[in-house]
């Protein structure tokens, strides 16, 4: 049961994710002054640790994020993928990529097989769908949809997609299988399709300044609405407890699609910038309202953690409102092994 009476307000409007709109200028006119200048706009770090960050380059007028750093990796002869949350270059030519708002679809790598048996063969193309490391992907499909897949005039077969994953991370590796390639094609000419995301712009962050009442504590924040009950004293431990319920348009998930386990509450001591951080949390989700628990435990042979809470205070991050969106992308020049 929700605590606390509903406000009524309208839905945000959710629309696509849209990506971070970059430039750089004739005075950082190197690798290294360009992507500092692209860091401050986005808020992106990049890694130049593998490659000469004082190679030349050539202002880039406005564009997206992705679509400048292609530029700048063209322009210096080397390449890029996503380490951690890092966009990290190193040297060598990049792979065929393509680019979709804030998404980039770029090929990993293509394997050969052969099957004895049957006297087919096929070819394994391993695709890596990076997003701008800024914003969560919850779900992903674990194969695209596949709309042209062709090598010279043949129309390749192809894998069909078959549900939907989790992801960890900025990125999500996906394999396409493909049939029919003439023994004689020296490339994959076309190669495009979609995925379809489940994602979120940006992370809240609600703050709850009070915790010393009796009484639950609601905030709304882009339609989604957080309430705090009040603290609970249960033995050596004490328990925070949140409700949570996302606006109508919230998409569907199934029941073992789980994501607020990754949702976090800190909690801050007075004057301290220190958070304490829970050591039994717990989730339960039911469509678009959601259900959490954060305890604290005591060390061994004292009292009650946080005895008196005047002046600490909680903050709870989780998903802003989630929208399910569609990457597209195709890919050309694939070179086949």
């Amino acid at each position: 049961m929700f605590l606390g009476q509903a406000v009524a307000q309208e839905s945000p409007k959710l629309g696509p994710i849209p990506s971070k709109r970059v430039s750089t200028t004739a005075a950082e006119s190197t690798l290294a002054l360009a992507v500092a200048g692209l860091t401050k706009q986005s808020g992106i770090d990049f890694d130049l640790s593998a490659v000469d960050g004082s190679a030349k380059v050539e202002p880039i007028a406005t564009t997206d994020f992705w679509l400048a750093a292609e530029s700048l990796a063209k322009q210096t002869g080397t390449r890029f993928s996503l380490s951690a949350s890092k966009v990290k270059f190193a040297k060598g030519s990049a792979a065929p990529s393509s680019v979709d708002g804030p998404f980039r679809v770029s090929v990993k790598q293509v394997v050969a097989k052969r099957d004895f048996d049957t006297d087919h063969s096929v070819y394994d193309v391993l695709l890596e769908v990076s997003w701008e490391p800024r914003f969560p992907v919850y779900l992903i499909d674990d194969v695209p949809k596949i709309t042209t897949a062709t090598a010279g005039k043949e129309t390749l077969k192809v894998t069909p997609s078959t549900g939907r994953v989790p992801t960890i991370g900025f990125r999500q590796l996906a394999t396409v299988r493909l049939q029919g390639v003439p023994r004689s094609a020296a490339t994959i000419d076309v190669l495009s399709g979609s995925f379809n995301v489940v994602a979120s712009e940006k992370l809240l962050a609600v703050e709850f300044k009070d915790l010393t009442g009796d009484k639950p504590l609601s905030q709304t924040r882009d339609g989604v609405k957080v309430t705090l009950a009040p603290a609970k004293r249960i033995g050596n431990r004490v328990q925070f407890d949140f409700n949570l319920e996302y606006p109508p348009s919230h998409p569907e998930f199934e029941s073992f699609e789980l994501w607020a386990s990754a949702n976090t509450l800190k909690l801050y001591a007075p004057n301290n910038r220190n958070a304490y951080e829970p050591s039994d949390p717990s989730t339960n989700e039911t469509g678009r309202r959601i259900t959490a628990s954060y305890s604290y435990d005591a060390p061994a042979g004292k009292p009650a953690p946080l005895a008196d809470l005047k002046g600490w205070r909680a903050v709870y991050e989780t998903a802003g409102p989630m929208v399910t969106q569609t990457v597209k992308f195709e890919l050309k020049g694939i070179v086949l092994p």
